[in-house]
């Protein structure tokens, strides 16, 4: 078995564990070309806060990710995604392990 299947086997399991136990979600997910149909798949979501600054006066950021199973999808940056009756816009790819894709996401509609 290689590694890129190991890594796709594993976080298939890892996730309908994490779906059962409530930590991911369902969703589904829509590529940005005209006219593409929706996808549902599974997918961890991460609501941070980044800090900059070590001052008096940092900067604070919220951000969210989400995590897709390449297995299910292949996400594209302006794709949408519906999850646990949020909608967001995929921005900005952050990592790509060839069996998880995290991207940065932002609120849509």
């Amino acid at each position: 078995m290689s590694q890129k299947a190991f890594l796709q086997a594993f976080d298939q399991a890892a996730i309908g564990s994490f779906m059962a136990a409530g930590m991911a979600d369902a969703a589904t997910y829509t590529a940005p070309a005209p006219g593409s149909a929706s996808v549902p798949c599974d997918v961890l979501v991460d609501r941070g806060t980044q800090v900059w600054g070590d001052d008096a006066s940092p900067v604070a950021l919220g951000e969210i990710s989400i995590a897709f199973q390449r297995a299910q999808v292949t996400p594209e940056r302006g794709g949408i995604i519906v999850v646990d009756g949020d909608t967001y816009r995929l921005t900005d790819k952050l990592k790509d392990d060839g069996s998880l894709v995290r991207w940065l996401v932002v609120p849509h509609g």
